[in-house]
């Protein structure tokens, strides 16, 4: 069956978007040529040989991120975390050399001065090294991430964990023993305490627990009533797990805020057994040997750079947003909210804005994640908070132009568009509570819509087709579909249908022809854009991301399937299908295709692979 083609989306998408003067085939922004996930590319494979098409190159030296890439000029760009450090990073489009990758020269300046202040703070005897009970108190366990051996290269494992241990029970073991109690080390090692502390073999679990239980219970009852308050168990091996350990009541389904010893014997019997809360020198070498077998417990001024030079955070670290370029300038969002304009030739810093420290925005809970988008002489970015929800900048210097005094929202994770509707030109964006529409002109709110929205992550950028808007978010949320209409000057949206299936997380949706094919609730959906009929749904790769090209949908599934299948509203049919490596983390950042070529980042690895129909 012939494959239907998207032509007639691809006019309706020139007249509401202003792409500018573009390269045919480049992918110069956010979701591409028209930030609606639709290539211009034509002639592509319309199969896939086993294993996936041919690379015509790869690369490991993208840094850690989900920030996706852009095409241009011979140029591939995007950002990662190199060593720790947020960086810009420019490969060639021909064979994927790099060609520059730099820190914007401010948040360089402000790293430096960052690393010498901690510095100072953490070396608390000032004897010029951080050792690990320093770098454990301010910093907490995940030092060890950064941590890498300063000792002399020709030791061996075994000797520089024994030469760590030896540090570490220098300091902490206050009776000499050999051994650490959790009254010695407890408040520094926190949960992992526990993680090292060895369950023993063939020991009595049960006499353990009890003797264990015994012991604490009768170093803990202060007052002597029997049971342990909160209070008593503060800064004890029990302040932690106290809410596991105080059972609840089978009627009431409460627990009464108090311990008992038969609590604490069964807790320590069930959920540590064989563990005697005590850590000795041959379990902390164990633990540092297998997952820390190169770090030395100590931290200098690079490894400092390191811990501090970009976005942490527990569902990933590194730089979400993707670049932008436009008339031979990159402009960039890293996760803290670096706003930064650079010389795509060079990597040279033009100019550059913190979103939280200039503009008074709020880093959302996973980090500043938009894409900045070039409209003319103005760079859009979502700073959030009381200062204006959406700031214009002016490309040149990036002087604020204005802000969006009468919407005030939180920023979340969408990237704006800008489209006309109602013959307004205007930016669209999806925030905190609303996707809305503002003047591109002056930021005046023109309109919004509160229904496709949940308060934990909006991340989709909207779909527009003239005067529809269509958005969309998970966490058993869903899609609306909302029609701008203008009354006599005022616009004003209003819902035309809402599917809860379309529950669209982060991978985006494209519309081809007069449908939508997306990833929502089981898998990818296709759904006819103005009535919201659903055509057919497919597990396909799972939940990912995906683009359109020449008829097809290139499908990227965070579980690292890769699949080709035709965008086609009678049904799902696949044309190919290959996993690439993992990397330790889902694969989040959105593919890329231009000029033949389709592009997967995940993490620090960049794929592209040859799809041209030869």
């Amino acid at each position: 069956m012939p494959r239907i083609h998207w032509l007639h989306s691809l006019v309706v998408g020139c007249s509401v978007f202003c792409a500018g003067a573009l390269v045919a085939g480049d992918w110069p922004q956010w979701r591409g040529p028209l930030r609606d996930g639709v290539s211009t590319d034509k002639q592509l494979l319309d199969e896939w040989p086993d294993g996936g098409p041919r690379i015509a190159w790869q690369t490991n030296l993208a840094g850690v991120g989900y920030s996706s890439l852009v095409v241009k000029d011979g140029r591939v760009i995007t950002q990662g975390d190199l060593n720790g450090i947020e960086h810009v990073i420019a490969f060639d489009e021909n064979d994927g050399k790099v060609l520059w990758a730099v820190q914007p020269d401010p948040v360089a300046q402000w790293l430096a001065n960052r690393v010498a202040n901690e510095f100072e703070q953490l070396d608390r005897n000032k004897d010029g090294t951080i050792t690990e009970d320093e770098a454990l108190a301010r910093l907490g366990w995940n030092f060890n991430k950064y941590d890498r051996s300063q000792l002399k290269p020709s030791l061996d494992t075994d000797e520089l964990v024994k030469a760590r241990v030896d540090r570490l029970l220098k300091v902490l073991d206050k009776s000499q023993d050999g051994i650490l109690q959790w009254s010695e080390a407890g408040a520094l090692l926190r949960d992992y305490f526990q993680r090292i502390d060895t369950s023993a073999k063939d020991v009595d679990v049960k006499l353990m627990a009890s003797q264990r239980g015994e012991a604490l219970f009768t170093q803990l009852d202060n007052n002597k009533d029997g049971q342990i308050s909160r209070e008593e168990a503060r800064a004890s091996a029990l302040q932690r797990p106290f809410g596991s350990v105080d059972q609840r009541d089978a009627q009431t389904k409460q627990a009464d805020g108090q311990l008992t010893l038969l609590e604490i014997k069964q807790y320590f019997e069930k959920r540590e057994a064989g563990k005697d809360g005590k850590l000795s020198a041959a379990e902390l070498a164990a633990y540092y040997v297998q997952h820390h077998p190169r770090g030395d417990g100590l931290l200098g001024r690079e490894e400092l750079r390191a811990f501090y030079g970009g976005y942490r955070n527990g569902m990933g670290d590194g730089p979400r947003g993707t670049p932008a370029l436009d008339g031979g300038r990159v402009f960039v969002e890293g996760g803290r909210g670096d706003v930064t304009c650079l010389d795509a030739r060079t990597g040279d810093t033009v100019w550059h804005v913190q979103l939280g420290n200039q503009l008074k925005g709020g880093v959302p809970g996973w980090g500043y994640s938009e894409s900045p988008l070039v409209e003319g002489n103005l760079v859009i970015v979502t700073p959030g908070g009381g200062g204006g929800t959406l700031a214009a900048l002016d490309k040149h210097t990036g002087e604020v132009q204005w802000r969006t005094d009468d919407v005030q929202e939180a920023a979340h994770y969408s990237s704006p568009v800008v489209a006309e509707i109602c013959g307004r030109r205007q930016v669209v964006q999806f925030a905190r509570e609303n996707v809305f529409g503002v003047s591109l002109e002056t930021g005046e709110l023109l309109w919004k819509y509160g229904g496709a929205n949940n308060g934990t992550a909006n991340c989709a950028t909207p779909i527009v087709n003239q005067d529809h808007v269509f958005a969309s978010s998970a966490y058993g949320t869903g899609g609306g579909l909302a029609r701008i209409a203008d009354n006599g000057g005022t616009l004003s949206a209003s819902q035309v249908y809402f599917e809860k299936k379309m529950a669209n997380h982060h991978g985006g949706i494209v519309k081809v022809g007069d449908y939508m094919y997306g990833f929502g609730s089981g898998g990818l959906i296709c759904m006819e854009f103005l009535t919201g009929k659903v055509a057919w749904r497919k597990r396909s790769v799972g939940k990912g991301s995906l683009l359109a090209a020449d008829g097809m949908l290139f499908l990227l599934g965070e579980n690292h399937q890769v699949a080709l299948a035709d965008a086609d509203p009678t049904g799902y049919r696949e044309r190919g299908r290959f996993r690439i490596q993992p990397h330790g983390r889902p694969s989040w950042a959105h593919p890329a295709l231009a000029n033949g070529r389709f592009y997967i980042r995940d993490q620090e690895s960049v794929t592209a692979y040859d799809v041209r129909d030869r």
